[in-house]
This record gives C-alpha cells, structure tokens and sequence, in this order.
C-alpha cells in the first residue's frame, strides 16, 4: 500500500491561526467504493462541516495488496512507517473493512481488534459490508429482515445488501462508479442517525448488524465521541 496526496484542502479560510489537530490516514479493504466516498466527503468538507483542522489522505492498494484485513492492517502500518508526513502522536490511522463472516473469520476479526486497540488506530466496521452504510442513507432498516442482511446471501453478482441498495438508488449501483454528490451527499446525517439506531461498538459489531463509519464521520466534523 501506499501513502497518497491528502483529499481536499486543510484551509479555506487564510485567517485561521489555529494548527491543524492531525491527519487521519485511511486504508480500506475496498479498493474503490470507500475510497470515492470520503474523497466526496473531503470534497463537500465546509457542507458537511469537517473540520478544517483535519486532513485525510488515502492509503491506497498496490498490485500486491489483498482484500484480507489483517494484510490492509500490516500494510497500511508498514506504510506509514515509511512516510515522512505520519506523527503517531497527532495524526490517525483509520481501517474500513467489512465484517464479512464468509472470508474474515471471527479469529483473524478479534486479531485485527486487538491490534488496532494496542496501536491507537480506528477500526471503521459494517456488518456485514460498506454497502450497508450506504444503505442506511436511504433506510433504518426496519423495512428489511435484519437477519437476511446479516447473512447476506450473494445472488448472481450481486450481495443481498446490494441488491437492496440497488432498488432505493433506482435500479443501478457501481462499486468503481459510486456518485457521491447525487446520491449520497444529502443523506449522511440521515445515514448517522439511522446508524444510531443499531450497535456501533466495535466488540459488538463482531456478530451484529450495524456500521460505525458514522462515528468517523463525527470524528471528522470534531464531534466529541
């Protein structure tokens, strides 16, 4: 993995005096969907009320670079062990991955737990995918059996959550193609608020649905957690 340019800008403002509180370096498990989000996100900052005082700067994959997120962890660290720009003391390292039960066994997700704890580095997690925080954007759920989410049964090409996005975005989602502006951009705090509704505790989010991606996003507008 490596270490790229910061998304957005720190200032806007040339009269602020105040330093920046730090960087938070993301590295995702997805090597798309994630990444166009919070560069939409970081796009959109005074809209969305980020904090001028963050940067966030992608970690991205290389050719070797695989899905596992026990590998993203270890990659993303030796990463910024490397980069000149990281100061443990100030800036974050935010994982996003997926609690997907199918390929990240309950070991390897109390492993990565554990590491993260030890490190001081955030662990963003939605059970069971990403998409189900793109999801609660448009929904709190009680639409849906909770359970039929969780298992997420794939059906062709497409997950069950997929699918469920599909109909709420008009028939159509991209992982590569993702229109953040359009689609998503209006309905993050509903998305936070829906989010509320369910479990955002990393220990929980082990075996129950839910997503905590929101809490980084209140991180990121300077909300106290």
């Amino acid at each position: 993995m490596r270490v790229e340019q910061p998304y957005g800008k720190r200032y806007e403002d040339r009269d602020l005096q105040q330093e920046p509180k730090g960087k938070v370096f993301i590295a995702c498990e997805g090597r798309k969907t994630e990444y166009k989000y919070f560069k939409g996100v970081m796009e959109y900052r005074n809209r969305l009320s980020i904090s001028p005082f963050i940067e966030v700067i992608p970690i991205r994959h290389d050719f070797r670079t695989g899905s596992n997120p026990l590998q993203i962890y270890t990659e993303a660290k030796q990463a910024l062990q490397q980069s000149d720009h990281y100061f443990s003391a100030i800036d974050t390292l935010c994982i996003i991955v997926d609690r997907d039960k199918h390929s990240f066994q309950d070991y390897q997700y109390e492993e990565l737990l554990q590491k993260c704890k030890e490190e001081g580095f955030f662990l963003a997690i939605s059970n069971p995918c990403f998409e189900l925080w793109l999801l609660l954007h448009y929904s709190d759920l009680s639409e849906y059996d909770l359970e039929t989410i969780l298992i997420n049964k794939k059906i062709g090409r497409r997950t069950q959550t997929e699918l469920f996005l599909m109909d709420k975005l008009g028939g159509s989602y991209s992982k590569t193609r993702l229109r953040f502006s359009s689609q998503f951009l209006n309905r993050i705090e509903a998305a936070i608020e829906n989010a509320s509704r369910y479990t955002t505790s990393v220990d929980s989010l082990k075996n129950t649905i839910g997503s905590n991606v929101g809490v980084l996003l209140e991180f990121l507008q300077g909300k106290e957690s």
